[in-house]
Parts: structure tokens; C-alpha cells; sequence
């Protein structure tokens, strides 16, 4: 895959690699705080029949769910990014690179699901797309990162 960048905002790639997953940090912080809102605040979780009050977790709930699990662990993943930057281990970045392309791809489908399902919730479809093209980007730049981590004549 041929995917690769030598550098990064016009710094060497160990350093962009450092400041993409400090913006990626935030990014996903970002989706994480919205979607614990989201998933917990709402009213599409609490039926209300007839003056009782029912509660009863809808497919919409789970979806939520999920998304902030995936989003959390993808946030955990950008840790061990910071500190491949010192210790530059390729193991370090290899969880960046699964969560950073399960999330791409999720991202896609929940965008979808946002817009069918639930409808305009302006906050996190402005998120989802923003976080979208972040993600590719910081995914291309942590892969890079990864390739020069791996190649026996790196230069840092």
C-alpha cells in the first residue's frame, strides 16, 4: 500500500504523528461526551404510555451505545500512539490502525443511520462528518508513521 506521507503539517512525521492524534484525541473526545449525552439523556429510551412512565431500551439506544464504545476504545488506541512517538514500537500503533478503520467505516454507516433513523440531530451529524475527514487523514498519517516505524532504514 502506497498510502504513505513523509511528512506531516510541515514537521517530520514523528512529530505531525504526535500532533494528528492530539487533534484526533479531541475529535473523538468530542463524539464520546455527545454520544454519552445522547445515549443516556434523551427521551427515545423512556416510553411514556398513558401517564406511566416505561422504561425500555429501543435499537436506537444500543446503536448509541456501540458508538461510544467503538469511539472510546479508538481514544484509548490515540494513547498508545503518543507513546510510540518516544518509544517508536510499530505494536504501539497497530491499535490505532484497527480501532482508526473500524471507526472510518462505522462512522460511515451510523452517519446513514442518523439520517434514516433518528433524524437531524444537527450537533452529531456536524461531528460525524467533521470527525470523518479528520479520521482519514490522521488514519493515513498514523499509518505512515507506522511504515516508518517499521522500516529497518527509518530516518527520524
Amino acid at each position: 500500500m502506497k498510502c504513505t506521507i513523509r511528512k506531516c503539517c510541515c514537521w517530520e512525521l514523528r512529530w505531525g504523528a504526535l500532533f494528528i492524534v492530539l487533534v484526533d484525541m479531541i475529535v473523538t473526545a468530542a463524539v464520546v461526551l455527545e454520544t454519552k449525552y445522547l445515549a443516556y439523556n434523551e427521551d427515545w429510551w423512556i416510553d411514556h404510555d398513558m401517564g406511566t412512565l416505561e422504561v425500555s431500551c429501543t435499537s436506537t439506544y444500543y446503536v448509541w451505545i456501540i458508538t461510544l464504545l467503538i469511539h472510546f476504545a479508538h481514544l484509548m488506541s490515540c494513547v498508545l500512539v503518543i507513546g510510540s512517538v518516544w518509544v517508536q514500537s510499530k505494536n504501539l500503533v497497530i491499535g490505532y490502525l484497527i480501532t482508526g478503520a473500524i471507526r472510518i467505516v462505522y462512522d460511515l454507516i451510523f452517519f446513514i443511520y442518523v439520517c434514516v433513523a433518528i433524524g437531524s440531530v444537527i450537533l452529531t451529524l456536524f461531528l460525524i462528518i467533521g470527525g470523518f475527514g479528520v479520521a482519514i487523514y490522521c488514519w493515513i498519517v498514523a499509518y505512515s508513521w507506522f511504515k516508518m516505524i517499521e522500516s529497518p532504514n527509518r530516518v527520524n
